[in-house]
């Protein structure tokens, strides 16, 4: 499956980037195809990008929708002659490409979730296998210092569990909530010292594995960021998710034209 690929927008084409739609998830808060694509698509766009996440398209309780939304999304771009280009995420590790160089390389685009080996550290399907996932990090190790090898990684970590429901033998919605969001105690650490951390990682990411990309452009972590870290531009579309807000970045001849918030 290709890993790595290549995309040179014509001149002039307006590129805009997104991430985090997530359709088919119970919290998913993105407009269905035909209302994204009429909120999206209305302004001379050529190419949207979706840097992962698109749709929830591992085996779990929300395939079926995740893949039945996607194609709709899909069949929505091509009648408004728009190019879908899809990055893989760790809920859609089916989508081939799991990052793509665009203009030569000067922008790179990636979901983020290999930044991290464990691909989300605080989530509970990591928590809950650990002794699996660690077996499987250990079995990389002398293979690190390939890109394609460090990000198939993180699609084997994707395939190696599955989504766990929130709701899954806790009745009351309130204890529910709770124990989503701070149990295991390790867990609502691990997702602060990740939002805190993400642009510094990221930085240290591209410098090691493509140290010619002058902007970095990444979803994962559900929270927007804009950040100059030493020459590099890193910048986070957020999320389509409850309480997370989704970012549109556009771009044009590898220059950035705008960062903004998407009022859903």
């Amino acid at each position: 499956m290709e890993t790595i690929k290549s995309i040179e927008p014509p001149p002039g084409m307006l590129v805009r980037f997104i991430s985090d739609l997530h359709y088919g998830h119970e919290r998913c808060e993105a407009p269905a195809p035909a209302q994204l694509a009429e909120m999206l698509l209305s302004d001379n766009v050529g190419m949207l990008v979706v840097v992962g996440d698109l749709a929830e398209t591992r085996q779990c309780a929300w395939q079926e929708q995740g893949k039945k939304l996607r194609e709709e999304l899909r069949r929505e771009c091509r009648n408004r002659g728009v190019e879908l280009i899809e990055i893989s995420g760790n809920h859609d590790p089916d989508v081939p490409p799991l990052l793509i160089n665009f203009w030569g390389g000067k922008v790179v685009a990636m979901h983020g979730h290999a930044l991290y080996r464990e691909v989300a550290p605080w989530s509970w399907e990591y928590l809950r296998n650990k002794q699996k996932c660690k077996a499987l990090i250990a079995s990389y190790r002398d293979r690190e210092h390939n890109l394609a090898d460090r990000l198939e990684l993180s699609r084997e970590m994707c395939q190696l569990t599955t989504p766990i429901l929130r709701r899954e033998g806790i009745r009351n919605k309130y204890l529910r909530g709770f124990m989503h969001c701070f149990w295991p105690p390790q867990r609502p650490f691990n997702i602060v010292w990740s939002w805190l951390t993400c642009s510094h990682r990221a930085e240290h990411f591209a410098r090691r594995y493509f140290p010619q990309a002058e902007v970095l452009i990444l979803g994962h972590f559900h929270r927007f960021g804009n950040w100059k870290r030493r020459s590099r531009h890193i910048l986070n579309t957020g999320a389509w998710f409850r309480h997370a807000t989704p970012y549109r970045v556009d771009m044009m001849d590898a220059r950035v034209l705008s960062y903004e918030k998407i009022s859903v």
